[in-house]
């Protein structure tokens, strides 16, 4: 069982060149919280995740709490904008290295790198390192899930 057969071959992605404005209005447009960042030849050159561009405007305590139980409102934290100078950084600016497989991984250890590196989603790439896809948790469990024998009940 390889990613290339669970993977989503509709990619939304930012070329490294795009502003963290532009990327926002991906996140929100498309729903996902991972942007793959590639270059004009449409190589993997990095990851955007939702959580990079968030703490950008995020107040420095949400990184040094541990625990947020005894928070019941943050108020005014949630409306506060980001400056045009954020919002015109480039995506290369935050991105981060990506954590990515070849479309002939296995299952398995594509779900070992999520895990691994607490993500959600990797994407996935020819052996030209041509950005092809991108595979989820859910995709790799359901996956594997289709390979168990539900119908014995075992």
């Amino acid at each position: 069982m390889i990613v290339k057969n669970f993977m989503k071959a509709k990619v939304f992605f930012v070329q490294v060149d795009e502003s963290v404005g532009n990327a926002a209005r991906k996140f929100v447009e498309h729903h996902v919280g991972t942007l793959p960042v590639v270059n004009a030849a449409g190589k993997l050159v990095g990851v955007l995740q939702l959580r990079n561009v968030l703490s950008l405007v995020l107040p420095d305590f949400t990184r040094l709490m541990e625990d947020f139980d005894f928070v019941r409102d943050f108020g005014a934290v949630e409306d506060v904008r980001p400056s045009r100078e954020v919002v015109s950084k480039e995506v290369v600016e935050v991105m981060e290295a990506p954590v990515y497989v070849d479309e002939t991984c296995g299952l398995s250890r594509a779900f070992a790198l999520l895990h691994q590196h607490k993500l959600n989603e990797l994407p996935v790439v020819d052996s030209e390192k041509r950005l092809v896809g991108i595979v989820s948790r859910v995709d790799i469990g359901t996956g594997i899930l289709e390979n168990w024998d539900v119908a014995s009940g075992e």
